[in-house]
């Protein structure tokens, strides 16, 4: 299959899926190509029936809406994103059957199941009846959030149609793609983004915790700890003693977490705090508040400090990076 990203680019945005029209096996193949991530497109049937549609997500990310008689896709290549993250690849069956299979796991699925891998690895892709898939490719910093060390340890897994929050994402799913309704943009960015939060949690029920290395309590304590640093990034008091006393460790294991992740407290307080300054200085609701103002309430006590640190991470002081256009 020929990979072209052109496909992707003239799409409209969510919930207005574009039809294709590609009337042959190969045209589909290159579309596929360019929506989900390279691979060879091979069908059973002699007359394939086929319907494919698509959107770009107003948050990032890729929508795809395909039915078909039985068919395999195969993807012998990885397909990585800046940084070599890659995407989520979330899957719903909305209707037939058949088998996803990565990582050497081969997974089984049915209708109303929803089943999770990611273009960073080789894949493949087998309806065993007709069916209907609905497949959303969202970047792995927008599917994870701050909790980005699930990507590193990503599993491929699968939430059964019987979970709760299967069924959530389900129905939610008709609220997000609602045919060809317009929605208000604010409107469609925040039902689209509460769907991949659905999928995110989704993915986390439905992971086996003996399949991440055994290293689930480790994993529980960093994800509990970035929250609770995230909900005090303002508090420039905020220090290795306070985040130890909320979780119940010591200091010194408070330090070999941030060491699995390779960073240090410091330095991982700092990036949180710049990005979220970076983002308020983004942000035209809070063009009435001075830089030095930003810097405090983002947890820096010395506003010439931030704009030393801001320049050094960002490339731009502050006040140019808010001054550029959006």
């Amino acid at each position: 299959m020929h990979h072209d990203t052109a496909a992707a680019s003239d799409l409209s945005f969510a919930p207005c899926f574009r039809p294709f029209y590609m009337g042959d096996v190969q045209g589909y193949s290159n579309a596929l190509d360019s929506l989900v991530y390279p691979g060879e497109l091979s069908v059973r049937d002699s007359n394939p029936r086929m319907s494919l549609e698509a959107c770009r997500l107003v948050g990032g990310g890729l929508a795809i809406s395909f039915a078909s008689t039985p068919l395999a896709v195969r993807h012998d290549t990885a397909l990585a994103s800046i940084g070599g993250a890659g995407d989520v690849l979330a899957m719903i069956a909305v209707e037939g059957e058949g088998t996803i299979e990565q990582g050497g796991r081969c997974m089984p699925f049915r209708k109303g199941d929803i089943t999770f891998r990611t273009t960073r690895l080789p894949s493949a892709c087998t309806l065993t009846t007709p069916g209907r898939l609905v497949v959303l490719r969202v970047p792995s910093d927008r599917f994870f959030g701050i909790y980005a060390d699930l990507h590193d340890r990503f599993v491929p897994s699968i939430s059964r149609a019987d979970s709760r929050l299967a069924e959530a994402a389900r129905v939610h799913m008709g609220h997000v793609f609602p045919g060809n309704a317009q929605a208000l943009p604010a409107l469609a960015y925040f039902s689209e983004q509460s769907f991949v939060s659905l999928l995110a949690a989704a993915y986390c029920e439905s992971v086996d915790e003996d399949a991440v290395d055994g290293k689930h309590r480790e994993r529980d304590r960093w994800q509990r700890l970035v929250a609770f640093i995230e909900a005090n990034l303002g508090d420039p008091e905020l220090s290795v003693d306070a985040v130890s006393r909320e979780l119940g460790i010591s200091r010194r294991l408070t330090h070999r977490l941030f060491e699995t992740q390779r960073t240090q407290y410091g330095a991982y307080l700092r990036m949180r705090r710049l990005e979220r300054a970076k983002d308020d200085l983004r942000n035209r609701r809070l063009d009435h508040l001075s830089v030095a103002q930003i810097a405090y309430r983002n947890g820096f006590g010395d506003a010439s400090h931030f704009s030393r640190s801001f320049r050094d991470r960002f490339g731009v002081p502050p006040g140019g990076l808010r001054k550029s256009p959006a």
